[in-house]
């Protein structure tokens, strides 16, 4: 299609309307003509004048307007009362008809009457008020070409598929482009129905394209995500490393690490890391040179090396300084029930404080005990205090601290007393100690002298001396690296026991005995703490190395139950530099093994712990104790529950929270007062005690298994009076161990042939097999259901956790497994938000394991101390998942399993990151200190 017949012309027509009424309608209109039969890769077919998108902005309008009018070849006027009235309209037909014929004027009627009259060869003026009577009055004398768009108005608009707009748009584009209008609208439709294919083509291809691009695109993002999580991971892991490398030397640091190593990504290295955190050492700068050291019953510490510092328990700031005028303060010693705080100082002064109050201590006497500095003060069980000195110590009765009496004289070589307060040791010579039996009157007896190899040297073979808490063992550290061992319960006939090898270099330089005389800690000059087991001091093994120091130990103090063991050093930097402050490493124990657990209860028995519902209780022991254990002020013994075994039983708390129930039979106590448990069974002729009890968690259904005895389901909704609802056959008679699925419909229980029996348990049914699981070439010995659906964990006696899918009872299918432990597997326990498992091994290890993926179980940590429990022992996650119990037959231990809570208490023990360490173990990372 030719838009210009003729070169001079620029335009195909000019469009004459009104603004006022026409302007929508004239810019439809152009643009419909401009894209009639025009193929989708041309801009347009024709080229029209409109004022509105042509003109440019001018002082000159009309000037503008008739160059328009002069560079078109047809005039297409919008026929309408308002362009008739349009002096702008009328001065354009004007032009028109003088410079053009009205032979190229085409006419669109909008709006108003057009009437032509065929007789007078002219429009009917009386009636038509769309065009301008005195410009067109004498114009036509045929009949002119026009085209109705009056129903495009009224109707609101048509698409471009519309019929009749194409009929409309035809009568115009055929004579500016003198074409037939039936070719035209067969070209038009033809044109558009190849631009619909090719449209829908393009539509097609782009739409690939996109697809194929957005495919890429979140591949690409998801690569890129996969490196960065991947890189996280990396990064998590390696500060996990490096966090170990250094958490005796620097734990503060260590701490920062940690957080960040989980901030980073929240691994299953990471997430063993939190949980074993525990075991890090805190450190306390201490004020002055500190040399001395020791601990209250209550659990302050206290330090003295010309001043003294004392540390409440649960303080997490600095020492709180006491206050010792006109003195040099050289030890520390509590009396038996911590009320009494002694400080000797250098000018032979021993001054009494009151600690028990909870307020600041006050000072109640000040005695001159010698004439010399005050080595060493030994509180004993009666009321005694000890005064060691170099040139003559002193008894003193303390029973009224206000007045303490001076009892009798001590030798100016005493190096240590017993806390009995029946014995004392001196040197007089290399290689000789002297023991002493003291009287209530403080005479002295001697009782024996024991000899060692002299090393030589100018210094004695033996300088550090220590009595166990009984008096009857005596410990002596020599120059030679050795710690000798003596029998004296019997004071008259001292007998050795084998010798400790320490590793140092120059001697040992400190030695203590823990409060039970179970574990002794040594310490050479090159700054290592080591632990032996000494219950048996026949056969004393060694235990934990504690390497924080820089240089030699100068003290070392136990703290209540020997749960933490204080170690004081100089810690002068290796370049000779002194430092600031002394430091004081406060180490967590259990036994002679470093300890990440917050709670140590002194419960005989593995029986499984029981917590109650809302975790703020705990039962357990032989007999059974019912202990608070919600965080408060420690943990509390409440109560002790009646047992009727003599080798014990297992409780459980059932679902309303208040109510303990043991057996067999059943029998109920009401703990709503745990400290007056209410017995609400009665009637009941008991005989012995359940090994294992689960609560059906949907129905009033408790299940109990002892020894020997099958597995027995007991109705308890009327507590008062339990009903015995079945026995099952084939229940273990040498392992029990029980447990219900989460909806309360499957039970699961060990068989007497190694393998695991499902039963299915409903209210007014007797159960009935479900199915079995069988452990190929070993036999199940524990187990545990997943908060979640159907899910079971076994443990068998090779050692090996299995993960069970229990969807079809009938047919158990194995997801995973993992051998981790060596013997049997003695104890499983799932943790209620379904991510963590444990399990307790004859090992004597506890694993932790990441279990969010079944087909795959991954060991999360072997806790450092759950070998401190020694054997049997069994598992419980709090119901609130923030504790692990573990239950053995030395004690109950808990450990804190909530990473929110972890990560708190690392950011409120360590001061934040420096730069300088940031930069060095996260170069390029910016600045962004985790606990900030």
């Amino acid at each position: 299609m030719s838009r210009r017949q003729d070169g001079a012309f620029e335009y195909d027509a000019f469009v004459s309307y009104s603004h006022a009424w026409d302007k929508d309608l004239a810019k439809a209109f152009q643009n419909r003509l401009q894209t009639f039969d025009r193929p989708w890769y041309r801009p347009r077919s024709l080229k029209l004048f409109r004022d509105e998108t042509n003109l440019a902005a001018s002082p000159h309008l009309w000037a503008e307007i008739e160059r328009g009018l002069a560079r078109s070849r047809w005039l297409v006027l919008m026929a309408s009362p308002a362009a008739a009235a349009s002096p702008w309209v009328r001065a354009e037909i004007h032009w028109w008809l003088t410079h053009r014929s009205v032979d190229t004027l085409l006419i669109a009627w909008t709006e108003g009457t057009l009437v032509w009259d065929p007789g007078r060869r002219t429009f009917d003026w009386s009636r038509t008020d769309a065009l301008p009577h005195e410009e067109l009055a004498h114009a036509f004398t045929d009949e002119p070409r026009w085209v109705d768009l009056r129903w495009l108005r009224h109707q609101g608009g048509a698409t471009a598929a519309d019929p009749r707009l194409i009929e409309c748009a035809a009568e115009f584009v055929a004579p500016l482009t003198g074409r037939s209008k039936d070719e035209l609208i067969g070209d038009h439709l033809r044109q558009h129905r190849r631009t619909v294919r090719t449209v829908r083509a393009t539509i097609a291809v782009l739409t690939t394209l996109l697809l194929t691009a957005v495919a890429g695109g979140i591949t690409a993002y998801d690569q890129r995500n996969e490196a960065l999580a991947q890189t996280l991971v990396a990064q998590s892991r390696q500060l996990v490393a490096e966090a170990r490398s250094i958490q005796d030397t620097q734990p503060d640091l260590a701490r920062q690490l940690l957080v960040q190593a989980y901030r980073l990504a929240p691994t299953a290295e990471a997430t063993g890391a939190l949980v074993e955190s525990g075991a890090l050492p805190r450190v306390i700068r201490a004020p002055g040179s500190t040399r001395a050291a020791a601990y209250s019953s209550q659990g302050v510490l206290a330090l003295a090396g010309g001043e003294v510092g004392l540390l409440e328990p649960t303080a997490g700031g600095p020492l709180t300084p006491l206050d010792v005028p006109q003195g040099y303060p050289t030890a520390v010693a509590f009396s038996a029930d911590g009320h009494l705080l002694a400080v000797g100082t250098r000018e032979g002064e021993v001054r009494l404080f009151d600690v028990a109050s909870g307020r600041r201590p006050s000072s109640v006497s000040v005695t001159s005990a010698t004439a010399g500095p005050v080595n060493t003060l030994v509180f004993t069980t009666d009321g005694k205090l000890f005064v060691l000195a170099d040139k003559g110590g002193t008894v003193l009765d303390a029973k009224d601290p206000s007045h303490p009496a001076p009892i009798g004289p001590l030798p100016g070589a005493t190096v240590a007393a017993s806390p009995t307060g029946n014995l004392i040791a001196t040197q007089q010579e290399e290689g000789v100690l002297s023991l002493w039996a003291v009287s209530a009157t403080a005479q002295l007896r001697l009782s024996a002298t024991v000899t060692t190899p002299p090393v030589g040297g100018m210094f004695p073979s033996f300088q550090y001396v220590a009595f166990s808490a009984n008096g009857q063992v005596l410990a002596l550290g020599s120059r030679d690296n050795r710690v000798r061992l003596w029998d004296v319960a019997d004071p008259a006939h001292p007998v050795v026991r084998p010798d400790l090898q320490v590793k140092s270099t120059l001697g040992v330089v400190a030695v203590a005995f823990s409060p039970d005389g179970t574990t002794l800690a040594t310490a050479g000059d090159q700054g290592v703490v080591e632990l032996w087991n000494v219950s048996d001091p026949t056969r004393p093994r060694s235990g934990a190395r504690l390497g924080g120091h820089a240089v030699s130990v100068d003290a070392l103090a136990f703290g209540p139950g020997g749960r933490t063991l204080a170690s004081v050093s100089s810690d002068v930097p290796r370049s000779g530099s002194p430092p600031a402050n002394d430091t004081v490493r406060l180490w967590p124990l259990s036994g002679d093994e470093r300890s990440s657990a917050v709670v140590n209860l002194p419960l005989a028995g593995g029986y499984p712990p029981a917590f109650s519902p809302d975790s703020s209780l705990l039962a357990s022991g032989i007999p059974t104790q019912v202990w608070r254990v919600d965080g408060r002020n420690g943990p509390r013994l409440e109560s002790t529950l009646e047992t009727y075994r003599i080798g014990g039983q297992a409780v459980a708390f059932g679902p309303d929270g208040h109510t303990v129930t043991s057996g067999i039979p059943a029998v109920t106590w009401d703990t709503t007062d745990p400290a007056r448990p209410n017995l609400l069974t009665s009637g009941v002729s008991r005989s012995d005690g359940a090994q294992a009890i689960a609560f059906s968690p949907s129905l009033p259904i408790v299940a109990m298994g002892s020894l020997g005895k099958p597995v027995q389901l007991w109705d308890i909704a009327d507590r008062a009076r339990p009903t015995l609802l079945a026995t099952l056959d084939d229940t273990s008679p040498v392992h029990q161990a029980l447990g219900f699925s989460s909806d309360g419909e499957l039970l699961a229980t060990l068989s007497g042939h190694g393998s695991v029996r499902l039963w299915s348990v409903r209210e007014h049914a007797q159960p009935t097999t479900e199915g079995k699981i069988e452990i190929s070439g070993a036999a199940a010995n524990s187990l545990a259901f997943g908060p979640h659906g159907r899910t079971l964990l076994v443990g068998d006696d090779h050692g090996s956790v299995t993960s069970w899918n229990l969807d079809r009872p009938g047919r158990p299918r194995r997801l995973g497994t993992s051998d981790r432990h060596t013997g049997a597997v003695e104890g499983l326990a799932y943790h209620p938000g379904g991510a963590l498992a444990a399990s307790a091994g004859e090992d004597g290890l506890i694993r932790l394991w990441a279990v969010g993926d079944l087909a795959r179980l991954v060991e999360v940590t072997s806790l450092s101390d759950g070998n401190s429990l020694a054997s049997a022992v069994s598992l419980a996650f709090s119901p609130d998942g923030r504790r692990l119990a573990g239950s053995g037959t030395r004690g109950v231990q808990l450990w804190t399993v909530d990473q929110t809570a972890i990560l708190r208490r690392l950011c409120a023990e360590s001061i934040p990151i420096t730069r300088g360490q940031w930069a060095q173990y996260q170069p390029g990372r910016d600045y962004d200190p985790p606990c900030a």
